[in-house]
Protein backbone atom coordinates (compact mmCIF):
# COMPACT_ATOMS: atom_id res chain seq x y z
CA UNK A 1 0.00 0.00 0.00
CA UNK A 2 0.88 3.45 -0.91
CA UNK A 3 1.98 5.84 1.80
CA UNK A 4 -1.05 8.08 2.30
CA UNK A 5 2.18 11.04 2.83
CA UNK A 6 4.19 9.91 -0.15
CA UNK A 7 1.17 9.84 -2.63
CA UNK A 8 -0.11 13.57 -1.42
CA UNK A 9 3.55 14.54 -1.70
CA UNK A 10 4.20 13.00 -5.15
CA UNK A 11 0.65 14.35 -6.38
CA UNK A 12 1.92 17.81 -5.21
CA UNK A 13 4.65 17.79 -6.68
CA UNK A 14 3.07 16.90 -10.41
CA UNK A 15 0.22 19.20 -9.92
CA UNK A 16 3.20 22.06 -9.01
CA UNK A 17 5.16 20.70 -12.38
CA UNK A 18 2.09 20.92 -14.62
CA UNK A 19 0.56 23.87 -13.45
CA UNK A 20 3.93 25.85 -13.15
CA UNK A 21 4.61 24.32 -16.71
CA UNK A 22 1.13 25.65 -17.97
CA UNK A 23 1.49 28.92 -16.10
CA UNK A 24 5.11 29.44 -18.45
CA UNK A 25 3.71 28.52 -20.98
CA UNK A 26 1.18 31.29 -21.28
CA UNK A 27 3.25 34.05 -19.79
CA UNK A 28 5.82 32.90 -22.70
CA UNK A 29 3.09 33.79 -25.46
CA UNK A 30 3.49 36.59 -27.77
CA UNK A 31 0.76 38.20 -29.14
CA UNK A 32 0.10 41.23 -32.20
CA UNK A 33 -2.83 41.91 -33.95
CA UNK A 34 -2.77 42.94 -37.94
CA UNK A 35 -5.16 45.32 -39.98
CA UNK A 36 -5.25 47.82 -42.71
CA UNK A 37 -7.14 49.25 -45.29
CA UNK A 38 -8.29 51.71 -42.11
CA UNK A 39 -9.14 55.01 -44.46
CA UNK A 40 -13.03 54.36 -44.37
CA UNK A 41 -13.21 54.40 -40.77
CA UNK A 42 -10.94 57.60 -39.68
CA UNK A 43 -14.13 60.30 -40.60
CA UNK A 44 -16.27 58.61 -38.33
CA UNK A 45 -15.11 59.13 -34.78
CA UNK A 46 -17.83 56.94 -32.94
CA UNK A 47 -16.42 53.97 -35.55
CA UNK A 48 -12.77 54.73 -34.98
CA UNK A 49 -12.95 55.13 -31.29
CA UNK A 50 -15.27 51.35 -31.19
CA UNK A 51 -12.66 50.05 -33.04
CA UNK A 52 -9.56 51.15 -30.69
CA UNK A 53 -11.08 50.14 -27.45
CA UNK A 54 -11.52 46.75 -29.08
CA UNK A 55 -8.00 46.69 -30.57
CA UNK A 56 -6.58 47.77 -27.16
CA UNK A 57 -8.57 45.39 -25.03
CA UNK A 58 -6.46 42.70 -26.33
CA UNK A 59 -3.29 44.29 -25.23
CA UNK A 60 -1.01 42.90 -28.21
CA UNK A 61 2.53 42.73 -28.04
CA UNK A 62 3.10 44.29 -31.55
CA UNK A 63 0.25 46.08 -33.69
CA UNK A 64 0.91 46.21 -37.33
CA UNK A 65 -1.01 48.62 -39.80
CA UNK A 66 -0.55 47.24 -43.02
CA UNK A 67 -1.63 50.36 -45.66
CA UNK A 68 -4.43 52.24 -47.46
CA UNK A 69 -4.30 53.85 -43.39
CA UNK A 70 -3.72 57.36 -44.08
CA UNK A 71 -0.38 56.97 -42.38
CA UNK A 72 1.05 59.51 -44.57
CA UNK A 73 -0.88 62.12 -42.77
CA UNK A 74 0.55 63.21 -39.30
CA UNK A 75 -2.43 63.82 -37.46
CA UNK A 76 -3.74 60.84 -37.71
CA UNK A 77 0.00 58.88 -37.77
CA UNK A 78 0.01 60.55 -34.51
CA UNK A 79 -3.25 59.34 -33.52
CA UNK A 80 -2.46 55.98 -33.66
CA UNK A 81 0.77 56.12 -31.56
CA UNK A 82 -1.40 57.86 -29.45
CA UNK A 83 -4.67 55.66 -29.10
CA UNK A 84 -3.56 52.63 -29.48
CA UNK A 85 -2.35 52.12 -26.06
CA UNK A 86 0.73 49.89 -24.51
CA UNK A 87 2.03 48.40 -27.91
CA UNK A 88 4.22 48.38 -29.95
CA UNK A 89 3.15 49.74 -33.73
CA UNK A 90 4.45 48.99 -37.37
CA UNK A 91 3.54 50.15 -40.60
CA UNK A 92 3.21 49.03 -44.21
CA UNK A 93 2.95 51.10 -47.24
CA UNK A 94 -0.10 51.26 -49.13
CA UNK A 95 -0.87 52.46 -52.57
CA UNK A 96 -3.24 54.89 -51.36
CA UNK A 97 0.30 56.28 -48.67
CA UNK A 98 2.82 56.17 -51.02
CA UNK A 99 0.07 58.06 -54.60
CA UNK A 100 -0.35 61.08 -51.73
CA UNK A 101 3.06 61.24 -50.83
CA UNK A 102 5.59 58.90 -50.08
CA UNK A 103 7.83 61.59 -48.83
CA UNK A 104 5.35 62.27 -46.01
CA UNK A 105 4.85 59.25 -45.35
CA UNK A 106 8.77 58.21 -44.58
CA UNK A 107 8.76 61.33 -42.88
CA UNK A 108 6.35 59.89 -40.36
CA UNK A 109 7.76 56.36 -40.56
CA UNK A 110 10.89 56.32 -40.99
CA UNK A 111 11.38 53.28 -43.35
CA UNK A 112 9.15 51.48 -46.67
CA UNK A 113 10.84 48.19 -45.41
CA UNK A 114 11.97 46.80 -42.03
CA UNK A 115 13.48 43.67 -40.63
CA UNK A 116 11.97 43.15 -36.92
CA UNK A 117 13.72 40.33 -35.08
CA UNK A 118 12.13 39.58 -31.55
CA UNK A 119 12.46 36.70 -28.89
CA UNK A 120 9.35 34.86 -30.37
CA UNK A 121 9.18 35.83 -33.88
CA UNK A 122 11.08 37.22 -36.88
CA UNK A 123 8.82 39.89 -38.99
CA UNK A 124 9.24 41.25 -42.25
CA UNK A 125 7.35 43.81 -43.36
CA UNK A 126 7.80 44.82 -47.34
CA UNK A 127 6.74 48.09 -49.65
CA UNK A 128 4.66 45.54 -52.40
CA UNK A 129 4.11 48.45 -54.65
CA UNK A 130 7.38 48.53 -55.11
CA UNK A 131 9.71 47.10 -57.90
CA UNK A 132 9.80 42.93 -57.95
CA UNK A 133 13.78 43.96 -58.28
CA UNK A 134 13.97 45.78 -55.40
CA UNK A 135 11.48 43.91 -53.09
CA UNK A 136 13.82 40.68 -54.20
CA UNK A 137 17.21 42.51 -52.95
CA UNK A 138 15.48 43.03 -49.98
CA UNK A 139 13.76 39.88 -49.12
CA UNK A 140 17.43 37.97 -49.68
CA UNK A 141 19.12 39.90 -47.26
CA UNK A 142 16.15 39.88 -44.57
CA UNK A 143 16.47 36.19 -44.94
CA UNK A 144 20.42 35.72 -45.48
CA UNK A 145 20.39 34.64 -42.05
CA UNK A 146 18.64 32.09 -40.66
CA UNK A 147 16.32 32.00 -37.34
CA UNK A 148 14.86 28.88 -35.86
CA UNK A 149 13.22 30.76 -32.11
CA UNK A 150 9.92 30.92 -33.81
CA UNK A 151 8.31 32.14 -37.03
CA UNK A 152 9.33 34.10 -40.05
CA UNK A 153 6.03 36.21 -40.76
CA UNK A 154 5.90 38.59 -43.84
CA UNK A 155 3.71 41.31 -43.66
CA UNK A 156 2.61 43.55 -47.01
CA UNK A 157 -0.56 45.51 -48.18
CA UNK A 158 -1.07 43.44 -51.56
CA UNK A 159 -1.99 39.67 -51.70
CA UNK A 160 1.16 39.39 -53.19
CA UNK A 161 0.79 35.23 -53.93
CA UNK A 162 -2.31 36.04 -55.63
CA UNK A 163 -1.79 37.19 -59.26
CA UNK A 164 -5.27 37.61 -60.86
CA UNK A 165 -5.04 41.17 -60.12
CA UNK A 166 -2.04 42.83 -61.60
CA UNK A 167 -0.98 46.06 -62.31
CA UNK A 168 1.29 47.86 -65.52
CA UNK A 169 3.57 49.39 -63.69
CA UNK A 170 4.94 49.58 -59.73
CA UNK A 171 3.57 52.16 -57.50
CA UNK A 172 0.12 51.95 -59.21
CA UNK A 173 -2.80 50.26 -57.52
CA UNK A 174 -1.84 46.70 -57.40
CA UNK A 175 1.37 44.96 -57.43
CA UNK A 176 3.07 44.59 -60.60
CA UNK A 177 4.97 41.05 -60.50
CA UNK A 178 4.03 37.64 -60.41
CA UNK A 179 4.42 35.30 -57.45
CA UNK A 180 6.85 32.97 -59.09
CA UNK A 181 9.04 36.22 -59.34
CA UNK A 182 9.37 36.16 -55.33
CA UNK A 183 8.49 32.49 -54.80
CA UNK A 184 11.72 30.81 -54.79
CA UNK A 185 13.85 32.97 -52.33
CA UNK A 186 10.80 32.92 -49.70
CA UNK A 187 10.00 28.49 -50.01
CA UNK A 188 11.35 27.33 -47.03
CA UNK A 189 12.15 30.33 -45.62
CA UNK A 190 8.52 31.71 -44.87
CA UNK A 191 5.92 30.53 -42.82
CA UNK A 192 3.47 33.23 -42.75
CA UNK A 193 2.38 35.63 -45.09
CA UNK A 194 -0.48 38.72 -43.71
CA UNK A 195 -1.50 41.37 -46.33
CA UNK A 196 -3.72 44.19 -45.39
CA UNK A 197 -5.18 44.82 -48.72
CA UNK A 198 -8.98 45.66 -49.11
CA UNK A 199 -11.76 43.20 -49.23
CA UNK A 200 -13.79 44.58 -51.63
CA UNK A 201 -12.22 43.49 -54.73
CA UNK A 202 -12.98 39.97 -54.08
CA UNK A 203 -16.28 40.20 -51.31
CA UNK A 204 -18.37 43.25 -51.43
CA UNK A 205 -19.36 45.22 -48.61
CA UNK A 206 -22.90 47.08 -47.62
CA UNK A 207 -22.67 50.05 -50.37
CA UNK A 208 -25.07 51.61 -52.73
CA UNK A 209 -22.76 51.06 -55.97
CA UNK A 210 -22.00 47.75 -57.83
CA UNK A 211 -18.81 46.60 -57.46
CA UNK A 212 -17.05 43.26 -58.57
CA UNK A 213 -17.49 40.67 -55.66
CA UNK A 214 -20.30 39.12 -53.54
CA UNK A 215 -21.10 40.16 -50.62
CA UNK A 216 -19.69 38.73 -47.41
CA UNK A 217 -19.91 41.77 -44.18
CA UNK A 218 -19.08 38.94 -41.38
CA UNK A 219 -15.65 38.26 -43.73
CA UNK A 220 -12.49 39.05 -40.91
CA UNK A 221 -10.07 37.20 -42.97
CA UNK A 222 -9.14 34.32 -45.21
CA UNK A 223 -6.54 32.02 -46.17
CA UNK A 224 -4.75 30.66 -48.71
CA UNK A 225 -2.10 28.36 -48.86
CA UNK A 226 0.79 28.04 -51.38
CA UNK A 227 3.68 25.08 -50.59
CA UNK A 228 3.86 25.35 -46.94
CA UNK A 229 2.82 28.82 -46.45
CA UNK A 230 0.04 30.06 -44.62
CA UNK A 231 -1.30 33.23 -46.80
CA UNK A 232 -3.91 35.22 -44.66
CA UNK A 233 -6.03 38.32 -46.48
CA UNK A 234 -6.99 41.05 -43.58
CA UNK A 235 -7.93 44.20 -44.99
CA UNK A 236 -11.37 45.82 -43.63
CA UNK A 237 -12.83 47.03 -47.07
CA UNK A 238 -15.07 49.74 -46.19
CA UNK A 239 -15.14 49.07 -42.37
CA UNK A 240 -19.04 48.97 -42.20
CA UNK A 241 -21.05 47.25 -40.41
CA UNK A 242 -18.02 45.64 -39.05
CA UNK A 243 -14.81 46.81 -38.56
CA UNK A 244 -12.36 43.37 -38.67
CA UNK A 245 -9.26 43.32 -36.99
CA UNK A 246 -6.82 39.76 -36.43
CA UNK A 247 -5.15 38.50 -33.35
CA UNK A 248 -2.61 36.31 -33.51
CA UNK A 249 -1.00 34.62 -30.68
CA UNK A 250 2.57 32.97 -31.46
CA UNK A 251 2.80 29.55 -29.09
CA UNK A 252 6.65 28.13 -29.96
CA UNK A 253 6.56 28.29 -33.77
CA UNK A 254 2.99 28.06 -34.29
CA UNK A 255 0.43 30.58 -34.55
CA UNK A 256 -3.09 30.73 -33.10
CA UNK A 257 -5.28 33.05 -35.54
CA UNK A 258 -8.66 35.00 -34.46
CA UNK A 259 -10.44 37.53 -35.66
CA UNK A 260 -12.85 40.24 -34.05
CA UNK A 261 -14.06 43.22 -35.02
CA UNK A 262 -16.14 46.71 -33.73
CA UNK A 263 -19.61 47.94 -35.01
CA UNK A 264 -21.70 50.90 -34.68
CA UNK A 265 -24.26 49.03 -36.12
CA UNK A 266 -27.60 47.39 -33.66
CA UNK A 267 -27.90 44.42 -35.79
CA UNK A 268 -25.98 41.16 -35.42
CA UNK A 269 -27.28 39.62 -38.83
CA UNK A 270 -28.05 41.41 -41.79
CA UNK A 271 -31.56 42.33 -41.86
CA UNK A 272 -33.59 40.76 -44.82
CA UNK A 273 -34.59 44.69 -46.21
CA UNK A 274 -30.99 45.31 -46.54
CA UNK A 275 -31.08 42.26 -48.80
CA UNK A 276 -31.58 43.07 -52.56
CA UNK A 277 -30.93 41.88 -55.99
CA UNK A 278 -27.17 43.23 -58.12
CA UNK A 279 -28.47 43.98 -61.17
CA UNK A 280 -24.84 44.69 -62.41
CA UNK A 281 -22.47 41.89 -62.09
CA UNK A 282 -19.23 44.54 -63.14
CA UNK A 283 -19.03 47.97 -62.72
CA UNK A 284 -17.65 50.26 -66.14
CA UNK A 285 -14.48 50.78 -64.21
CA UNK A 286 -13.92 46.95 -63.69
CA UNK A 287 -12.75 46.27 -66.84
CA UNK A 288 -10.05 49.13 -66.77
CA UNK A 289 -8.30 46.98 -64.41
CA UNK A 290 -6.32 44.19 -65.33
CA UNK A 291 -8.14 41.08 -64.44
CA UNK A 292 -6.85 37.59 -64.97
CA UNK A 293 -8.56 34.48 -64.11
CA UNK A 294 -7.37 30.64 -64.51
CA UNK A 295 -7.55 28.59 -67.59
CA UNK A 296 -9.44 25.24 -66.74
CA UNK A 297 -7.91 23.31 -69.79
Amino acid sequence: MINSKKFFLVFFSVFFLFNHTTQSNVLEKTRFIVMGHLYPILNNETAFKNLVAKVNSYNPDYLFILGDSEIQNKKIYNDYLKLFRNTKIYFSPGNHELAKSKEKYFENVGYFDLLLITKKAKFILINSSDDVNEIKIKLKNYLSEEFHAGPTILLTHHRIWDDTIISELPFQHDKSYYFDEIFPIIKDKINYIFSGNSKRQYFKDMSNSPYYGKQNINNIFWMDKIGNINAYSIGMGDAEPKANFTIVDIFEKNLMITGDYSSVNNFEILSRNLIEPNPVNFNKSDYEKKYFFIKKK
